[in-house]
């Protein structure tokens, strides 16, 4: 599934704008980020497609990932 359309829109919030901010400004190794389930994906996507750094997302689950 591709989260393009959705994903503008999302890093208009600001807890995510500020996560993005954060991870790019290049000042912190890592960024822990703690939300619900559904917005996981839209954090991973904007943090990878607005860093250009490399993303590992650490999950609870296998099913999560």
């Amino acid at each position: 599934m591709s989260l393009h359309g959705l994903l503008d829109v999302v890093v208009t919030d600001p807890a995510i704008a500020e996560a993005v901010k954060a991870a790019a400004d290049g000042h912190r190794m890592h960024v822990d980020l703690v939300g619900p389930p559904g917005a996981r994906p839209f954090a991973v996507a904007a943090l990878a497609r607005q860093t250009g750094r490399t993303v590992l997302a650490v999950t609870a689950t296998g099913r999560e990932a």
